[in-house]
């Protein structure tokens, strides 16, 4: 039952949140065409940018609603309510700060389009983000998905058209994406704005109560720094590509690579938002069985992770062979190796955080978080103007490695820890198994199938070997 469970509601929670990034997958073979580098470095310059204030964007109230669903089941939906009105004035501050910044460093090369880049990024962000976050918080904790699948059938197809539209037939460039990314907003919204507003009643209670406020701020700002390493790992080192002049080409290379890093990052993230209540139902059992399903279902994860990354990793090269029909573009596998299997941290991660978050301790998640993020800065003023992209793929795999692993050694965690974790081992492995997949790329095609074929059935006996530890788990 709870594998049954946490797949599909991986798969609908994959298909959710990010639709354009899904929907740009499919395109890929037909937009790539009329794409350039340049195209996908100066979108990746101005995402950079607006990702610099991204971690604001929900003042880290998400802790907050998540603690008030789990622990206050007859008051959460006021909570909520006065949550969503605070939100809904901050977006509109983030926007215009948002707005602002874009108007200071927008690229030149983006021309007569700055003005049209600004409005297609922030009017969504003013007046269509906080309904869909309150939505989607909603049928995340309440563990009921269906209403996010078809949402993400119905604006995953008009994604996709508009992405081919934009792109292929209008001839856009980049500025296909901004377009697409804003109608899907808009439209997001509206799916949301129903049972928000109507079904489950959680519009917004116009009333400011300062004590409220400052209450749940103390919880939800400590947050913001744990969220802002997300920015500082994921386009900082786009920015400082832009900042140290790297050519915008060069740029659209490595975001090309990046791109299909963050596919896996995004998939990986789905199964984190199926998985988060799961961890929460069980540690609030406080019993030595649910730690036990807890300590089962992270080294079960962890496994898949490694094992789904290094297929990918393996299969990168025909992967972009069959994406991306662009020569230019074509070569940026080994960039993109590295980039996935630095992803493949997530399970670990999930366990050291969802357990600090249910404690209360979110004013700890920086020293995980935001020192990854710094980390990951450092190296790259550092080593990007010697060593150009390949030292961000390479800083950005061991700020990633640091922030899986860096939490089971602070004393809050061990503090509540009950079982024994090897965070040390399993970062080995994970070192390990990309050096021996990056040195396996370009190896024959049919060497890759058997190497996949015996993965998929050492995997195979794990779970069969394991499959009572999976009917024992009780959420």
């Amino acid at each position: 039952m709870f594998l049954k469970k946490l797949l599909s509601h991986s798969l609908i929670y994959a298909l959710g949140p990010q639709i354009p990034k899904i929907a740009s997958l499919f395109v890929l073979p037909i937009i790539t065409r009329y794409l350039t580098a340049a195209d996908y470095g100066i979108y990746g310059v101005i995402l950079s940018y607006t990702s610099l204030l991204g971690a604001f964007s929900d003042l880290g109230f998400s802790v907050v609603m998540v603690n008030a669903y789990y622990n206050y089941p007859s008051r959460w939906r006021i909570i909520w309510r006065q949550l969503h009105f605070y939100l809904i004035v901050w977006s509109v501050i983030y926007a215009i700060l948002l707005a602002l910044l874009l108007i200071l460093v927008m690229p030149e090369q983006v021309g007569d389009n700055k003005l049209n880049i600004i409005g297609l990024v922030c009017l969504p962000a003013m007046f269509f983000s906080a309904v869909p976050m309150i939505g989607g918080r909603y049928y995340q904790f309440a563990q009921k998905p269906m209403y996010v699948a078809g949402v993400s059938a119905i604006i995953g197809a008009i994604a996709i058209i508009l992405n081919l539209y934009t792109i292929a037939y209008l001839k856009m460039g980049y500025m296909g994406w901004f377009v697409s990314n804003a109608i899907s907003a808009v439209l997001i919204f509206l799916c949301y704005a129903y049972p928000v507003f109507i079904k489950y009643k959680l519009h917004p209670v116009f009333i400011f109560r300062k004590s409220f406020l400052i209450k749940n701020l103390k919880v939800s700002l400590p947050i913001i720094p744990h969220s802002y390493s997300s920015y500082l790992l994921n386009a900082s080192d786009r920015l400082i590509m832009d900042r140290v002049r790297i050519k915008v080409n060069l740029i659209g290379e490595y975001n090309l690579a990046y791109t299909f890093g963050g596919y896996f990052e995004f998939f990986g993230n789905a199964l984190g938002m199926a998985v988060g209540p799961f961890y929460t139902k069980l540690y609030s059992q406080k019993s030595v069985d649910s730690d036990r399903s807890v300590h089962f279902i992270t080294h079960w994860l962890q496994i898949s992770f490694i094992g789904v990354g290094f297929i990918a990793s393996l299969w990168c090269k025909e992967l972009l062979e069959l994406l991306v029909k662009n020569d230019e573009l074509k070569m940026v596998y080994p960039f993109a190796i590295i980039i996935i299997m630095g992803y493949s941290y997530r399970p670990y991660y999930w366990s050291a955080v969802n357990r600090l978050q249910y404690v209360e301790k979110t004013n700890q998640l920086w020293r995980i978080s935001l020192l990854a993020g710094l980390l990951n800065l450092v190296l790259n003023l550092i080593f990007i103007p010697i060593f150009g992209i390949m030292a961000a793929c390479v800083t950005t795999f061991l700020s990633l490695m640091y922030l899986g692993f860096s939490g089971y050694f602070l004393k809050a965690f061990k503090a509540n820890e009950t079982m024994k974790y090897k965070p040390l081992l399993w970062g080995s492995i994970i070192i390990l198994t990309t050096v021996l997949v990056y040195y396996l790329k370009d190896i024959p095609v049919y060497l890759k199938l058997i190497m996949s074929a015996l993965s998929a059935l050492f995997y195979s006996l794990y779970i069969v070997k394991n499959k009572n530890r999976f009917l024992e788990i009780k959420v």
